[in-house]
C-alpha cells in the first residue's frame, strides 16, 4: 500500500525527540494570545473608567473576537487543508501579534472603537491559530497519545491564561497605566509569533525528509460536497462543544467582576483580604485564574516521568469513556453555575471543580473530533467546530453583558445554567448515536480505534472521503473494502 495515502502513517517513523519538538513549538502558538484574550477582563474596571463605556459596550471586546473568529476559522481549515500547517500557523500568529498591537494603540490614545478594530484582527488570528495547532497535533500525534498530545497544548494555553490573571493586576497597579499592560500583552504575541518561525522550519525539514505529508500533498482534493458528508455525531460533538464552552469563556469574562461585586463581599466579609484598598481587584483575578489553574494542574501532574503519563487524558482515551467524560463534565456545570447565582458560599472550591470538568472536556472532546472525519478534512473539521463554537460564545457575550445592564449576576448564571443543560442533553443524543451509528466508536478501547482507524487504499476523484458505514459494525469499512476486492 502507498505509504502517502495511509491514515495516520508516513513514509518514515517519527521519533519521539521530533514529535516533542514540534509540540513544545506548537504549545507556545497560542502561549501569548491565551495570555491577552483575557487582558481585558482583568482591567475591565479600569478600561470602563478611563474610556466611559457601559458593560455592553466591554463586551464587544469580546463580541467581535468571537464572531470574526467564527468566519475566519472556516477560511482558516479549508486554507490548511489546501496549503501547509506551518505557513497558516505563521499567517495566523502574524495576524494576532498585529491585532493587540492596535489594540494596545487604542488604549494608548483612549480610543475605544480602535481598540475594537484591533481585537477584530485579534479575533482572526488566535481563533485560526487553534486550528492550525489541533491539525499539527493531530498529524504528529494520531498514532500515539493523540488525547495526551491535545492536553499538552491546551495546558500551555491555559497557562498563558494562568499568568495573565495572576500578574495582569499587579503589572497596573506598579505602571499604573492599562496601556503599559496591554504593550506587555503584545511582546508576549511576539514571542509566539517567534515560535511560528522556528516551527515553519522544522515541519518544512521534516516533510523534506519523507516523514509526514502536506494537506495539498494528498492525493484526494477537498469538496464542499465532502464537508456535507460528515457524520451527524460530529455535529452534536460541535453543538456539544459550543454550549459547553460559553459557560467558560462567557463567564471568564465577567468572572473577575463577579467576584469583586457579588461573590467575595459575602464569602469573605469584613477581612483584610476584601477591606484593605487595592487588593479586592488583584484578590478576584488571582481567585478567577483558579479555574484555569486546575485545568492546567489536572494535565500537568504525571504518575510517570513520560508526558504520556498526563493523566486524564491518557486514561480516558486509552479505557474508551470520551462521550461518558462529556456527560459528567457537561451535569457538573450545572450545580456549579446554580451555586455561584444563587448562594453566598465561597467561590473557591466551585472555582476549582470548574476547572478539573474543564480539563476533562478538553481532553476528550477535541480528540473525539478527529476520530470521526478522514484525515483529508481535518482542518476543515476544526475550522467548523471552532466556528460554531465562537458563535455560541459572541452571542453568549452580548447576552451576558445586556443582562448586566439591565439585571444581576443571578441572571447571568441561570443562562450558563440553561447553556450547561443544553451540552448535558447533547451528550446523551451523542452516546446514542455513537452506538447506533458508530458502534460505540467513541467508547471503546484505543486498540480497537487503531484497527478501526486502519489505512485505507487510495480512492479515484469520485471516490467519497467519509467511507459508508455497514449495518453491522457501524464503523469504517475501508478493511473490508480491501479485502473484498482481493478476494475477487
Amino acid at each position: 500500500m502507498d505509504n502517502e495515502t495511509g491514515r495516520g502513517l508516513t513514509a518514515k517513523p517519527l521519533t519521539m525527540a521530533l514529535r516533542y519538538l514540534v509540540l513544545t513549538l506548537s504549545c507556545l502558538l497560542a502561549f501569548g494570545g491565551y495570555l491577552v484574550f483575557d487582558l481585558c477582563a482583568t482591567l475591565q474596571d479600569p478600561i470602563m473608567e478611563q474610556l466611559g463605556i457601559s458593560n455592553t459596550q466591554y463586551s464587544l471586546l469580546y463580541v467581535v473576537y468571537a464572531w470574526t473568529n467564527c468566519l475566519m476559522v472556516l477560511f482558516a481549515g479549508v486554507l490548511i487543508d489546501k496549503t501547509t500547517n506551518r505557513m497558516c500557523a505563521l499567517i495566523f500568529c502574524a495576524i494576532a501579534c498585529v491585532g493587540q498591537t492596535v489594540l494596545t494603540i487604542g488604549a494608548q490614545v483612549g480610543v475605544f472603537p480602535l481598540m475594537v478594530i484591533g481585537r477584530t484582527i485579534f479575533g482572526a488570528g488566535l481563533g485560526s491559530i487553534c486550528v492550525a495547532q489541533n491539525t499539527l497535533t493531530n498529524t504528529y500525534f494520531r498514532d500515539v497519545n493523540l488525547a495526551t498530545a491535545f492536553a499538552a497544548t491546551l495546558t500551555v494555553s491555559r497557562v498563558g491564561s494562568v499568568t495573565n490573571f495572576l500578574l495582569s493586576p499587579y503589572l497596573y497597579q506598579w505602571w499604573g497605566s492599562i496601556a503599559a499592560v496591554f504593550w506587555y500583552g503584545t511582546g508576549m504575541t511576539l514571542l509566539s509569533l517567534i515560535s511560528a518561525v522556528f516551527l515553519f522550519f522544522v515541519d518544512r525539514d521534516t516533510e523534506r525528509k519523507g516523514k509526514i505529508q502536506s494537506a495539498n500533498r494528498r492525493s484526494r482534493q477537498i469538496k464542499w460536497r465532502d464537508v456535507l458528508q460528515f457524520p451527524a455525531i460530529f455535529w452534536v460533538i460541535c453543538l456539544i462543544c459550543s454550549f459547553y464552552y460559553i459557560n467558560v469563556f462567557a463567564m471568564m469574562a465577567v468572572l473577575p467582576d463577579f467576584l469583586v461585586r457579588v461573590a467575595l463581599p459575602h464569602a469573605l466579609p469584613g477581612t483584610v483580604l476584601v477591606s484593605k484598598k487595592g487588593m479586592l481587584q488583584p484578590t478576584a483575578s488571582m481567585i478567577s485564574s483558579s479555574v484555569l489553574l486546575r485545568h492546567s494542574l489536572r494535565s500537568i501532574l504525571r504518575p510517570h516521568h513520560r508526558l504520556s503519563g498526563i493523566p486524564f487524558a491518557h486514561t480516558s482515551h486509552r479505557c474508551g469513556s470520551d462521550v461518558k467524560t462529556l456527560f459528567t463534565s457537561g451535569k457538573v456545570m450545572i450545580p456549579f453555575d446554580i451555586a455561584l447565582g444563587y448562594t453566598s458560599w465561597n467561590p473557591i472550591p466551585f472555582l476549582v471543580i470548574c476547572g478539573a470538568s474543564y480539563s476533562m472536556v478538553a481532553s476528550t472532546l477535541w480528540p473525539s473530533l478527529c476520530l470521526v472525519v478522514r484525515d483529508e478534512t481535518m482542518g476543515s473539521a476544526n475550522g467548523i467546530a471552532t466556528s460554531i463554537q465562537m458563535i455560541g460564545i459572541g452571542c453568549s457575550n452580548l447576552i451576558v453583558g445586556a443582562l448586566r445592564d439591565h439585571f444581576t449576576y443571578t441572571q447571568v448564571m441561570l443562562y450558563l445554567a440553561c447553556c450547561a443543560t443544553m451540552a448535558t442533553l447533547m451528550t446523551v443524543v451523542c452516546q446514542f448515536l455513537d452506538y447506533k451509528q458508530q458502534n460505540c466508536f467513541l467508547n471503546v478501547y484505543v486498540a480497537m480505534k487503531k484497527k478501526a482507524a486502519a489505512p485505507a487504499p487510495s480512492g479515484t476523484e469520485k471516490t467519497p472521503l467519509l467511507p459508508d458505514q455497514g449495518p453491522e459494525t457501524g464503523v469504517i469499512n475501508e478493511n473490508k473494502e480491501t479485502e473484498d476486492s482481493k478476494q475477487e
